[in-house]
């Protein structure tokens, strides 16, 4: 007896296999990749990634016989659009590509910024997928209107496992066109933007049960029972799920290429002044509660930027030899404070700043600066990135307790102490690293009956593996460098845009 999570991400796609104990029998991965046909265009082929779907599906059907349900997770924003038979008409806009950032004005020009904030969720960006159809309706309209289906991929995938058009409230929030507390559609705001909502999937709870893996998609994929697919979500509230996040204040910290810390909210926590920093409010798994997300989208990149560009000769070396090069980044990092500043923007910022056209900024470089001081300077960088989103956070009466990380860049115990000095509070790693996968594993199981309730599953099966303490003066000596770190931002700022 077991389930499925299938977590459709950027890169590729993969699927875990879970017991009804929480533990991972069995794990596929395909890559794909996103593309860019010109100049700040990114995007993303909806029939790769369910050729890929398909590939992962294939394999796990033919090591495991006994899976009953599965779900999925995907992110967000990106549209996929189907014609009458059910053909994608183009690839699809991904969130930081830079088509929709026109139609902000025209959407402030027919709505207010704080009511739409108030009704979706949302602050007003040109991530999503609003301003994409948007975008798609003014340049590509033949292509929007020949849309019969407007999805996301999450349910874009349930589609063609299950021929029903479902989405889970979590990932619908994300085309900034939800009425989160009414759970609906926000439709007098959508046609007030000249956008159709009838196109869209019919709205659900992730863990409602949809339908079962057609009859022809099973033979083809070799399954040999009946597979319930049930409701999953937005990647970054299942994971959190997952990682036993699910009461108020509870958070998790996801490290990989880019870094988002997701944190449960009350009903009552939404702030106004969410808003103003690019907080969102998303709604979570379980009923009137939400979440609320600050990421950076350079954190590990701004690491890989550092082997690439400092280290390349020796992580060539290294990988030829199969040895572990970032283990040994850590072993060579000073072990105090670096007296650098480093600005983790090399990707462009997430929250509070969203801003894709600035860069990264290194300061402080002498005569005796180190390559192992610069490492350190890069991860401490990356922790006071996320510290300055957990200080604008409380400045809105949103504080968290202690943190849960979790991903790839979770695994080096010299980031996960510094992390831990910086934001001066415990640092949990879990035993599982795939909080993704666990998190529709709970949702499958609660789906079929198999457990009593989403909350104390998601808390038994997030095992703590080590806990980082924070060292008093360590923290001390970044809260000092914290100041200076908040300036740099708005100083580079002034100097591109000519305000100096």
């Amino acid at each position: 007896m077991a389930y499925i999570g299938l977590d459709v991400g950027t890169a590729g796609c993969k699927a875990s296999v879970m017991d009804s104990s929480g533990a991972i029998l069995a794990y596929k991965y395909q890559e794909y990749k996103l593309t860019s046909p010109k100049e700040g265009y990114v995007e993303i082929d909806a029939r790769i990634v369910w050729e890929s779907v398909k590939k992962v599906l294939f394999y796990i059907a033919e090591e495991h016989k006994d899976i009953r349900a599965l779900a999925i997770a995907s992110f967000g924003e990106a549209v996929v659009l189907l014609d009458k038979n059910n053909n994608v008409l183009d690839k699809s806009i991904y969130y930081s590509d830079i088509r929709g950032s026109e139609e902000v004005s025209d959407i402030l020009a027919v709505s207010d910024r704080e009511k739409v904030q108030q009704l979706t969720g949302m602050p007003i960006n040109p991530m999503y997928s609003a301003n994409k159809l948007m975008w798609i309706k003014k340049h590509k309209k033949e292509t929007y209107d020949d849309a019969v289906k407007i999805m996301l991929f999450g349910d874009y995938i349930t589609y063609m496992l299950t021929g029903e058009a479902v989405v889970d409230f979590s990932l619908a929030s994300r085309t900034m066109l939800l009425d989160i507390r009414q759970e609906t559609w926000a439709d007098e705001f959508a046609d007030s933007l000249g956008l159709d909502t009838r196109r869209f999937s019919r709205l659900t709870r992730s863990g409602t049960p949809i339908a079962y893996l057609s009859s022809h998609l099973s033979a083809e994929l070799g399954f040999e029972g009946k597979v319930l697919v049930v409701a999953g979500g937005h990647d970054q509230p299942l994971a959190a799920l997952g990682a036993g996040a699910v009461y108020a204040g509870d958070s998790v910290d996801g490290m990989g290429s880019s870094e988002c810390i997701t944190l449960v909210l009350n009903k009552d926590a939404i702030s106004p002044q969410m808003y103003a920093h690019n907080f969102c409010c998303e709604p979570f798994v379980l009923k009137d509660r939400f979440i609320t997300l600050a990421f950076n989208t350079s954190s590990g990149t701004s690491i890989k930027w550092y082997r690439d560009c400092i280290e390349r000769e020796r992580a060539a070396e290294y990988g030829l030899s199969g040895k572990n090069f970032f283990a040994e980044l850590d072993k060579e990092c000073v072990d105090s404070p670096s007296s650098l500043l480093f600005l983790p923007h090399v990707a462009g910022s997430g929250t509070p700043y969203m801003d894709a056209s600035m860069g990264g900024a290194l300061l402080g470089i002498r005569m005796g600066s180190t390559k192992e001081q610069i490492y350190r300077a890069v991860l401490e960088g990356i922790c006071l990135e996320m510290m300055l989103n957990i200080e604008l956070l409380s400045s809105c009466g949103i504080d968290l307790k202690d943190l849960t990380a979790v991903g790839g860049a979770s695994k080096s115990s010299r980031l996960m102490q510094i992390k831990a000095d910086i934001m001066n509070r415990e640092i949990k790693t879990l035993t599982s690293e795939e909080s993704g996968t666990v998190g529709l594993g709970i949702l499958c199981g609660y789906a079929l009956g198999d457990y009593k309730d989403i909350e104390s599953t998601a808390k038994l099966f997030a095992k703590t593996q080590k806990t980082y303490l924070p060292d008093s003066s360590s923290a001390m000596i970044y809260k000092e460098k914290l100041e200076p770190y908040m300036r740099i931002y708005p100083a580079l700022q002034r100097i591109w845009k000519g305000n100096i």
